[in-house]
This record gives structure tokens, sequence and C-alpha cells, in this order.
């Protein structure tokens, strides 16, 4: 049985034109898709989607489709051993020209999907995965 930390956190995946949005913040030294943890015992999975999109990048998005989920063993950055549950969407944005970074955000880029697989971008291993997966491509 595992014993610590153990997180759960929704987010989504827009994709236009071969291109994926994703978000920097000074917490990590990758890019990472928009969205965080869940408010216990306040949301599910996809209000949270929804909350972390608006609140990270002032937009809002049409949830499409659940996507796989993936489980990550330790902290990308600290290293720290934890539980960390990532539930993903894919998503349509919905107001793209009132978007932009908010809160921690302090980039919002449009990463060619192509050029990501090419190893060009430093991104979190949740995207990596969900690109073996074919969710992303």
């Amino acid at each position: 049985m595992f014993e610590g930390k153990f997180i759960v956190a929704s987010g989504s995946v827009i994709l236009e034109e071969g291109k994926l949005m994703v978000n920097r913040d000074d917490k990590d030294d990758f890019y990472k898709l928009p969205g965080g943890t869940i408010e216990e015992g306040v949301e599910d999975l996809e209000e949270a989607c929804h909350r972390e999109f608006f609140e990270e990048n002032n937009g809002k998005i049409e949830i499409i489709r659940p996507l796989h989920p993936v489980l990550i063993w330790k902290n990308p950055q600290t290293k720290e051993k934890m539980a960390i549950l990532l539930i993903h969407y894919l998503a349509k944005l919905l107001n793209k020209e009132e978007v932009r970074p908010k809160g921690e955000i302090k980039e919002i880029a449009w990463l060619p999907v192509k050029e990501i697989k090419e190893g060009r971008h430093r991104v979190a291993p949740n995207i990596k995965f969900l690109i073996e997966k074919r969710d992303i491509k």
C-alpha cells in the first residue's frame, strides 16, 4: 500500500493546427498542460478542469472527451516520492482572443507537436505520455 502524499489533478489538452497549448510558471523549468488539483468535496474532475483553465489562462473551454490518465510516482521537479494522478481532457478553446497568463502562470505557448516529438522543447512527463498514447498527435 502506498503511504505518502497523493495528488489528483485535472487538465486540458488543447490542439489547434498541429500546435499544443502549454503553460510555464516559476515552479517548474518545463512546459506543462493547463490544469491543477481538485478541490476536495467541492468539484468533480471536469469542473476542476474548467476552473483551472480559467484561473491560469483567463480562458473558457468545452470538454470534448477524456484522454488517458497517467500516474506519476515522484514530483518531476523536486523528485519527492508521491503519487500524482493526472486526468486529461481533450478540449476546445472558446475565447482565444481573451487568453492571457494569470496567477502563477508566466507564459502561454503554442508548441508544434512535431517539435515536441523531436525533443526541441522541455515538456512535462504527462505530455510525453499522451504523445506515446497517441492522444496528442
